[in-house]
């Protein structure tokens, strides 16, 4: 009893959002989104054009081209990374399909703008002098400058051990919040519909590093099309609440404060910014 009491003070929390009213939704632009449609379902991702401009221009090129349809998730480690595209040595699915890409100039953080609306959630982070959310993303700040943060769902550029070294290959974070990726990887993107989907994609095994040699024990990208190439029957209308809300305010604030008799310990009053991201509905729901 103590336990099932547990989760559904959980399950409360999580539903939290769903009784704020419509005033604190916005809706997500179709063309800020990209539908990763895999054998198990459709994943929405949302891009970070305001951050990382480049490398989602990047990203659009290469869905423009239909770069990713037909490859496969190849490095896969449960509860931290899915890691998909084309490994050297392999050929693309399409045999006339271009699949030699410039490096991308990294764009690991940029000075803070003081245009943005952005919203702090906590002081004195462990990798960052402050958290918050701009534009709905978690990011982290210190001496001036702004980065995207690895919270769980985020996708950055794979890359090798030189900065300017991403082209193609992408890796969605899962599980954890692996932060000491923080300023070291291109993020620019994060999933924020269909998460569950991931969870059905092959892992490979720990003596590997989670890749998985074989293909066709590989999870696959049946395609990636841009919200805005869909038609509206295909489309999600999704919307997102908005950071300077009230009622997401009162959300952090019962994050912090644990006012539920269930909670022995109140904690601190810090608040770590990937445990609560920004919440998503479709439009219309309350």
């Amino acid at each position: 009893m103590k336990r099932l009491t547990a989760m559904l003070l959980f399950a409360s929390c999580q539903l939290t959002a769903e009784t704020h009213v419509t005033d604190s939704w916005q809706d997500i632009p179709q063309e800020q989104l990209a539908y990763l449609q895999l054998q198990q379902g459709v994943v929405v991702i949302e891009l970070a054009d305001r951050f990382t401009p480049k490398t989602t221009a990047r990203f659009r090129q290469l869905v423009g081209q239909r770069f990713y349809d037909g490859l496969t998730f190849y490095r896969v480690i449960d509860q931290f990374v899915l890691q998909a595209g084309l490994p050297e040595g392999e050929t693309h699915p399409v045999g006339a399909m271009k699949t030699s890409w410039g490096p991308l100039a990294a764009e690991f953080s940029w000075p803070v703008r003081k245009s943005d609306l952005y919203v702090p959630v906590q002081t004195g982070d462990l990798l960052a002098e402050e958290t918050g959310f701009n534009q709905g993303f978690a990011v982290g700040r210190s001496n001036g400058r702004e980065w995207l943060l690895h919270c769980p769902n985020v996708i950055n550029m794979a890359r090798g051990s030189n900065a300017n070294s991403a082209t193609t290959d992408f890796a969605i974070m899962q599980g954890q919040a692996p932060r000491h990726l923080d300023k070291n990887m291109g993020v620019f993107g994060r999933v924020i519909w269909g998460q569950q989907w991931l969870n059905a994609v092959p892992r490979g095994g720990l003596e590997t590093g989670g890749v998985i040699e074989k293909t066709a024990q590989r999870g696959r990208i049946l395609s990636i099309r841009l919200g805005s190439e869909l038609p509206a029957a295909e489309q999600f209308q999704l919307q997102q609440q908005r950071a300077d809300s009230a009622e997401f305010a009162a959300l952090m604030q019962r994050r912090r404060e644990r006012p539920d008799e269930f909670y022995q310990d109140k904690g601190n009053g810090k608040l770590d910014i990937c445990y609560q991201g920004l919440p998503v509905r479709l439009k219309g729901r309350q």
